[in-house]
């Protein structure tokens, strides 16, 4: 179940460490992880492995564990986060937790939810989801770079660095802004809904353009939607 009462930083960690240490047992991983006797950690060591369980990251070998993704790449965390969504039961919690960023965020193009516990059991009614889920999700997002914890809610607002890493990954590009959005974003961070991009999504890449690490323009008498405050971008160079 990705429910997990984790914080973010331990899933790469943990990963890792199973990576370069093949058959490694869920006992050991407590000893290399436990850095002190006053708290026990025995709980999220085991959490966080039923998490990389279930995105297929690692399979349990005997008594131990292997990694069978090599390198962690966040990227292909979010894109396994996709493809999770789209082979799970409607009721299911692994559904809501894939789900969740798209249907309320991106679908109705909104930045920020004050108390997302609440709009996830309005919308996913099919299933109760606890609280303390919830802050899990919120604190595992912001780690892996869809938006911040803001006062109680969640502003979804892609981390910068993880655009970059998007922008580096896709290689050289110069066309439509929403072709290139569809094609090579959306399949890892979902950020399309009816033919509109994600504000949050836009918000970023303006950055990227202001720092002239990608160049947004619009071009007259093409075929391309525009996008932005004043519909002044429809093409993208990188």
């Amino acid at each position: 179940m990705l429910f997990q009462m984790c914080y973010g930083p331990e899933i790469p960690s943990i990963y890792e460490m199973i990576k370069e240490n093949p058959r490694i047992t869920i006992d050991e991983l407590k000893e290399i992880f436990q850095y002190t006797t006053a708290t026990d950690i025995s709980s999220l060591i085991e959490n966080t492995i039923s998490f990389l369980m279930t995105i297929q990251f690692i399979e349990k070998k005997e008594s131990g564990y292997l990694a069978i993704c090599g390198d962690w790449d966040v990227i292909m965390f979010l894109k396994r986060l996709v493809e999770i969504s789209k082979n799970e039961p409607t009721n299911s919690l692994n559904y809501v937790f894939t789900t969740l960023y798209y249907e309320l965020f991106i679908k109705p193009n909104k930045l920020y939810i004050e108390d997302v516990h609440y709009s996830v059991n309005k919308h996913f009614n099919e299933i109760m989801v606890g609280k303390e889920k919830i802050n899990a999700w919120k604190r595992i997002m912001e780690f892996f770079g869809l938006g911040y914890r803001m006062y109680t809610g969640f502003y979804a607002l892609p981390h910068l660095s993880l655009l970059q890493q998007l922008v580096k990954r896709s290689g050289s590009f110069s066309g439509s802004l929403y072709q290139y959005c569809l094609d090579n974003i959306h399949p890892i961070i979902p950020c399309i809904h009816q033919g509109q991009i994600f504000d949050g999504l836009l918000m970023g890449l303006s950055f990227l353009n202001k720092e002239e690490i990608i160049h947004l323009e619009r071009k007259q008498d093409l075929p391309y939607p525009s996008f932005g405050s004043k519909q002044q971008w429809n093409w993208i160079t990188i």
